[in-house]
């Protein structure tokens, strides 16, 4: 039987998150951040903080809010109503300015992450978003299975972000957080995210990072193949039908099986079927991945590896 929630019960619940707050912030101000880590602790396992507390979250965005204030904002940001504030762009440079200035965590990455796809989402704020700030991608800090970022990191203006950010280690990374077995994905994502993979994934010299997604789509696939048991605890979180779900994640597993198939089988063709190895090789087989393609000759013939480019901003990620 699904857990039924009690209108009463949740307003209370919102009237105690709402008194502590303020408290918490208060302390941390103090130097005894105790109490606001275990205040969002609690709210990265619950369905309550961004109905709670979203409101209360503004008033640490305003310009000139003190120093002190950086790790509460950090933390608070996945909750701040960030679609429904009329100085949004305000909010995005404070908590830029917040971010960059914290030492790294798993819960400040956890938080940085979940905000930064929330802020992706919408076009009005993605262009403000350093490009360097991306790069905590590859830091892949465990999102909790309740993460606005992560179901709204996957619509295809987030897809879209990420590849035209040129760095395939962060695009690999992208993927490997915002798949997971307790979020469905936009149709126009899904059709971005297997367009990316013919792309992007499809070259010789990256099969290792085709293995990393296969390996991450088999867990999800194993988790919804868990049982009513899992699938009744599942129906708390976002309600929807698991096998639509695990329909999107197959799609996603048998077109990276496909290319895959392509790749292996230009390594395995006679050279009589190809007069020059190198007119088979992708573009990430080329700039993005170092590889020696050994011919059928005494000595191997080197790819040249190009190098990433230096990061374009000031913005230093953790």
């Amino acid at each position: 039987m699904a857990h039924v929630w009690d209108p009463d019960q949740i307003g209370s619940k919102h009237k105690v998150i709402a008194a502590l707050f303020p408290y918490a912030v208060q302390r941390e101000q103090c130097s005894q951040g105790d109490m606001i880590d275990a205040f969002f602790g609690v709210l990265r396992v619950s369905k309550l903080g961004t109905f709670a507390i979203g409101p209360l979250i503004t008033m640490l965005f305003e310009e000139g809010s003190p120093e002190s204030l950086n790790r509460v904002i950090t933390l608070a940001s996945p909750y701040a109503l960030w679609d429904q504030q009329d100085l949004n762009n305000g909010m995005v440079t404070r908590w830029i300015a917040a971010v960059s200035a914290i030492p790294y965590t798993e819960e400040v990455g956890q938080s940085v992450v979940d905000a930064l796809l929330q802020i992706a989402s919408l076009n009005s704020l993605q262009s403000h978003i350093p490009v360097d700030l991306w790069a905590l991608l590859k830091k892949r800090p465990s999102l909790p299975p309740v993460c606005t970022g992560r179901s709204r990191g996957t619509t295809d203006c987030v897809v879209c972000r990420v590849r035209e950010l040129g760095d395939l280690e962060i695009l690999k990374s992208y993927l490997l957080l915002v798949w997971s077995e307790w979020d469905d994905i936009p149709p126009e994502g899904l059709i971005g995210m297997c367009a990316l993979i013919r792309q992007d994934f499809s070259g010789v010299g990256v099969r290792g990072h085709r293995e990393d997604l296969i390996g991450r789509l088999d867990h999800i696939l194993g988790e919804l193949d868990r049982g009513s048991g899992y699938l009744k605890h599942r129906e708390l979180r976002i309600g929807e039908d698991p096998q639509y779900v695990k329909r999107q994640y197959e799609e996603l597993k048998e077109t990276l099986l496909e290319v895959d198939k392509g790749a292996m089988n230009i390594l395995t063709s006679a050279p009589s079927k190809s007069t020059n190895l190198f007119d088979s090789l992708t573009l990430a087989d080329i700039r993005r991945i170092p590889l020696d393609v050994h011919l059928r000759s005494p000595a191997p013939v080197p790819i040249a590896t190009i190098s990433e480019s230096p990061l374009a901003c000031g913005f230093t990620p953790w």
